[in-house]
């Protein structure tokens, strides 16, 4: 397409006139501005202040995104870059679940799938609304959301409860919803990981992944997910480092493995697939390249040219920023990388920062403190979800359930300790036991059962998996050496299993009769979830995923 036809098409829809002023603004642009706009940065508190300052005037990039700071800071970034830059940057972040993602004095909603489990597009939109004020009165005018994944594997590490779940109608609504309510709020959304994440058990922050899908499920799936989207004109989207090998096989029947590429090194999955069958022209985003799924399939030099080649318009963070910025001009001066796809890229990035300025809404206030508090006490109580009740349970009673065992596993352990603490001043008694004390895991695995019952009336399993990336597993743990946590009394004492992370915990322990999934270990879930627990509140959350793993034992008690 000529620069033209790109700004002139869908989601730019810019008149001739405008389009031409675009165009001529890039031609008085030097060889280096336009290469220092395909640099998306990071900005990390890590950083001092004068290798922030010295990289955007150095490199003049063409985004920002923001890890978790003060509102000070990043309004005097802005301001630096107001006073230093000519062509401003993006300003990002990840705004997930909320603007915890960017303001360090913020929390957030607890996670997409605990927004999509509350099955309350309204109260989404509420929640989404609220974030995205939050974040706009700062200046950011991008996220890198919605995850718009499905999350089909469970023992996928990465996806998990980033995602709106594993059904395509929920999480096209739910990413539907947010794209409209972040445009209206003046914030670019980059809908991810293209072609789609939560179908490979492994995380490709570390590896080259896998959509290992069939051409058809995939266009009934992820397919579906992205034409909806971009016919409702989204105007970015952040190509992963993700295989999908059915549609290149479609294309070259021949192909050998080992030319299989991800969708940020693959010109097919660009190109011939996102473009040119999804009919997608916006902004496409490389995930970070300084991950392992990028990085496992040239030297580093020739990666950062091959994925600008294959059709990504910007590189998400560097390695070594003045490497990469050379390995691309390099490729640039010798033809490697063309004119014409440099200013194809060009044109998208100042087409879509002219959105901004042609889209803009007038602003709006946003919730008080009070306001935000309450919204996110209301999510938290309708996404939580009672998955599993064989029990027939209805309330923890302070006089029949007195003698809690609480045994807590997980990467974190914030909800126990809040759980505990509960508990205690509600009058139980709380035995809070720790995993890795071997002379509790050998009473537990060698004791008497008739004396494990007459010293507790209820076990209550805390589970604190949160998503993180680079991680190879998100599985419980029951503890070493002799899995002394696992679930072996089901049938003696009444046993209750809490989830505040991933969603998929029946897969390890698939006899426990009461299982509870909570989504996220933010304070007013586990507040909502303890309300519930001493029957103060119902249970009004819908499981956005099969949280029986499609199995029959983990519906058996």
């Amino acid at each position: 397409m000529t620069q033209l036809e790109i700004l002139t098409t869908t989601p730019y829809n810019f008149s001739n006139n405008e389009a031409n002023e675009l165009i001529k603004k890039m031609e008085a642009m030097s060889l280096q501005e336009k290469i220092g706009q395909l640099f998306f940065l990071m900005h990390s508190d890590m950083y001092p202040k004068e290798i922030i300052e010295g990289m955007l005037t150095k490199i003049k990039p063409g985004g920002l995104m923001y890890r978790p700071t003060s509102e000070k800071t990043i309004l005097a970034i802005k301001a630096f870059c107001e006073k230093e830059l000519s062509i401003q940057p993006f300003f990002s972040a990840n705004l997930e679940s909320g603007a915890n993602a960017l303001l360090n004095d913020q929390s957030g909603y607890g996670s997409a799938m605990l927004l999509s489990a509350t099955n309350d597009l309204d109260l989404v939109e509420n929640a989404v609304n609220d974030v995205a004020k939050t974040a706009a009165s700062t200046g950011i005018n991008m996220t890198f959301s919605p995850v718009v994944d499905l999350q089909i594997n469970p023992n996928n590490p990465v996806t998990g409860t980033r995602s709106f779940g594993d059904q395509v109608d929920q999480v096209a609504a739910m990413s539907a919803k947010c794209v409209d309510v972040f445009s209206d709020n003046d914030i670019l959304p980059v809908v991810k990981h293209f072609p789609g994440d939560g179908v490979d058990d492994r995380d490709h922050h570390l590896l080259p992944s896998v959509n290992s899908l069939s051409l058809d499920e995939w266009h009934q799936s992820y397919g579906a997910v992205y034409r909806q989207l971009i016919e409702q004109e989204v105007p970015c989207i952040m190509a992963g480092h993700i295989l999908l090998p059915a549609y290149d096989r479609s294309v070259t029947p021949t192909i050998a493995d080992n030319d299989l590429r991800p969708a940020t090194l693959s010109k097919s999955l660009l190109q011939g697939l996102l473009r040119g069958e999804l009919n997608f022209n916006g902004l496409i985003i490389t995930d970070a390249s300084n991950m392992g799924g990028f990085n496992s399939f040239y030297p580093r030099s020739q990666a950062v040219v091959e994925t600008i080649n294959a059709g990504c318009d910007m590189l998400l963070f560097t390695k070594d920023l003045e490497e990469d910025y050379q390995s691309i001009y390099a490729a640039v001066a010798a033809g490697i990388i063309s004119p014409t796809r440099l200013e194809e890229a060009v044109t998208r990035i100042l087409g879509t920062k002219a959105l901004l300025e042609k889209n803009k809404h007038p602003k709006q206030v946003g919730l008080t403190i009070e306001q935000q508090q309450q919204l996110k006490e209301q999510v938290a109580d309708k996404g939580v979800t009672l998955v599993k009740n064989a029990i027939d349970f209805h309330r923890l009673d302070v006089e029949k359930d007195k003698k809690i065992l609480l045994l807590p596993l997980g990467n974190e352990l914030k909800a126990s300790q809040q759980i505990e603490k509960t508990l205690v001043n509600e009058g139980f008694n709380v035995m809070t036991a720790d995993s890795k004390d071997l002379q509790f895991g050998i009473e537990m695995m060698m004791s008497s059962s008739a004396k494990t019952i007459e010293r507790y009336d209820v076990i209550l399993y805390v589970l604190d998996y949160q998503v993180k990336s680079n991680q190879t597993t998100n599985r419980v743990e029951f503890g070493l050496p002799m899995g002394q946590f696992m679930p072996a009394m089901v049938k003696e004492i009444p046993t209750i299993m809490l989830s505040f992370g991933n969603p998929y915990h029946l897969l390890d322990a698939p006899r426990v009769p009461v299982y509870i999934n909570a989504y996220s270990n933010q304070s007013e879930v586990v507040a909502a979830t303890i309300e519930k627990l001493l029957g103060r509140s119902p249970f009004k959350g819908v499981s956005p995923v099969d949280a029986f793993c499609g199995r029959f034992d983990t519906k058996c008690y």
